[in-house]
C-alpha cells in the first residue's frame, strides 16, 4: 500500500479553527477511532540524528548542552548517586537521551544513559536509562540491551507523571566498512568540540529515529480518512493544544510533516473537513489511545468547489511531454478524471475508453495522473495500451480542486463552469448517452 499522504497537498483541506457549538445536531453520533502507537511518519525514514557515546570514568558528569560542542568552564556538572549493578560490563561509556516526559528542576530533557560494553564486541551491550532523572541508576528497573546480532533495537520511555504516556526510539547501529567519509567527517567534528567529554569512535555511537507519532484510521459507510497526531515537544501526550501538531488525509496514509497544523485550544473547537463532510474533534485521549470526532451535518463547507461556478484553470504535460492548458476547452465540455494506478479499477478503464471513443465530438476528455512516478505512468499507458488521453497532475492542481483523494471524476461545462464535483467515467458515460437520446 502506498502512503497517500505523500502524494497529495491537503494543506488547504485542513480547517482547524474556532468554532462554536451551534448547529450540531443530537442526531450525529460520536465516532471513536483507536488509534495506533509508534508510527512512523515521513520524517522517520530521514532522520541522521546521531547518538554519540563518550568514555565514562568519573562519577562526575558534564551536563548536556549539544553534543559536539564545547560547554564552557563554567558549566556547573552532575554527580551520579548510584550506579546501577553492572556485573559483567568490561567497558562503560555514556550518552543523553532527550525526553521532555522525565523532566525536573534539576534536570531537563536529556536522560542520562550508560552503557556497558559499549566497545563493539561478542558481549551483550546494556543501555541503563536514568528513566526518572534522578541520577540514581538502582530505580530504573532493568536495563534495555541488545546483542552482538542485532543491529538495531527499540527503547521505550513512560512519562514520569502521566501513566501509560510512552514514547519510543530506534537506534541502529553503524555498519563498518560503509560511509566511511560521513563517519570520518563525525568524528573529527565530536572530538574538536566536545568539551571535556571523551568522545569514544563513531562506530560505536547510534543512529536515532523516533516515533513521535499515533495513527488513527476511520472507515465508514461513505467516506474514509486518516488522523495523525505528532508528539513535538517528545513528551509522550498527545492532546497539548498549541504544540502538538494534526494531520489529516487518505485512509492509512503516511503522516506527512508538511501537512501538520496545530492543535487549537479548547479539543473540541478543532475541526476539519473530508469528503464533502465537516468533523470535529471531540477529545484526543492523553496517551494516543483513541481520538473522539463528529460529523457537523449542519456545517458549511468551505473546501469545496461550487456547482455552476467556474473552475480554477490549470496548466499540465501530457503523456508525449506536451504542454496543455484548460483554457484550451473553454468552448467545449469537458471530463476532468484524476487517478493513479493503484485505485484505478477495470470498470474506470472501460468507461474511458468509452467516453473517448464514442464522445469525442460532444466532450474533451482529460485523465491526470495524481501520485506515481512519470515513469511508472509511461510504463502503464504504453504496456496496458490505454487509449484515452493521459496526463501528468501535481500538488497545485490538487490544491485548486480540493483533491482529498483518487479516483475522482468533474464534470466541467463551456466556458470552464462547474456542472459535477464527484462523478465517475460510467456515471459521466451514461449521462453522455442519455443525452443522445
Amino acid at each position: 500500500m502506498k502512503g497517500r499522504g505523500q502524494k497529495l497537498n491537503l494543506r488547504s483541506y485542513l480547517s482547524l479553527v474556532s468554532l462554536l457549538w451551534i448547529g450540531i445536531t443530537v442526531s450525529a453520533q460520536t465516532i471513536r477511532i483507536e488509534a495506533r502507537k509508534n508510527v512512523m511518519d515521513d520524517a522517520f525514514a530521514k532522520s541522521q540524528s546521531i547518538l554519540p557515546v563518550y568514555k565514562f570514568d568519573s562519577m562526575r558528569i558534564e551536563p548536556y548542552a549539544k553534543f559536539g560542542v564545547d560547554m564552557g568552564k563554567n558549566q556547573a556538572w552532575y554527580t551520579i548517586k548510584q550506579l546501577p549493578d553492572m556485573a559483567g560490563c568490561k567497558d562503560t561509556g555514556y550518552t543523553y537521551i532527550y525526553f521532555s516526559g522525565s523532566d525536573n528542576a534539576i534536570n531537563k530533557g536529556y536522560l542520562l544513559t550508560l552503557i556497558g560494553n559499549y566497545v563493539r564486541s561478542r558481549r551483550t551491550m546494556y543501555f541503563y536509562i536514568d528513566r526518572n532523572n534522578d541520577f540514581d541508576f538502582t530505580n530504573d528497573g532493568a536495563p534495555d540491551s541488545i546483542t552482538v546480532q542485532q543491529n538495531d533495537f527499540q527503547i521505550e520511555l513512560e512519562n514520569t507523571n502521566v501513566k501509560g504516556a510512552t514514547y519510543a526510539i530506534k537506534l541502529s547501529r553503524f555498519l563498518y566498512g560503509e560511509n566511511m567519509a560521513y563517519k570520518n567527517l563525525l568524528t573529527s567534528h565530536y572530538k574538536a568540540h566536545s568539551g571535556a567529554k571523551k568522545f569514544t569512535n563513531i562506530n560505536y555511537c547510534f543512529r536515532e529515529q523516533r516515533y513521535n507519532a499515533i495513527s488513527a484510521d476511520y472507515r465508514g459507510e461513505n467516506d474514509s480518512f486518516t488522523i495523525g497526531i505528532k508528539d513535538m515537544n517528545v513528551n509522550g501526550i498527545y492532546n497539548e493544544s498549541c504544540t502538538d501538531m494534526l494531520y489529516v488525509g487518505p485512509y492509512k496514509s503516511q503522516i506527512a510533516s508538511d501537512e501538520l497544523f496545530s492543535i487549537i485550544p479548547v479539543i473540541s473547537n478543532n475541526a476539519f473537513e473530508w469528503g464533502g463532510k465537516k468533523y470535529r474533534i471531540l477529545s484526543i485521549e492523553s496517551t494516543g489511545s483513541y481520538i473522539d470526532i463528529k460529523e457537523d451535518v449542519n456545517a458549511q463547507l468551505s473546501n469545496k468547489l461550487e456547482l455552476d461556478k467556474k473552475v480554477p484553470g490549470f496548466d499540465y504535460f501530457n503523456i508525449l511531454s506536451k504542454k496543455h492548458s484548460l483554457k484550451e476547452y473553454r468552448k467545449k465540455e469537458v471530463f476532468l478524471f484524476f487517478w493513479d494506478k493503484e485505485t484505478l479499477s477495470e470498470e474506470d478503464r472501460t468507461y474511458l475508453s468509452k467516453i473517448n471513443t464514442e464522445f469525442s465530438e460532444e466532450i474533451k476528455i482529460i485523465t491526470l495522473n495524481h501520485g506515481d512516478e512519470p515513469k511508472q505512468v509511461r510504463i502503464t499507458y504504453y504496456y496496458d495500451k490505454i487509449e484515452w488521453p493521459v496526463g501528468y497532475s501535481n500538488s497545485e492542481i490538487g490544491a485548486k480542486y480540493f483533491l482529498e483523494d483518487v479516483n475522482r471524476g468533474f464534470y466541467i461545462g463551456k466556458h470552464r463552469v462547474l456542472k459535477n464535483d464527484n462523478i465517475t467515467p460510467k456515471a459521466m458515460y451514461e449521462s453522455l448517452l442519455s443525452k443522445r437520446k
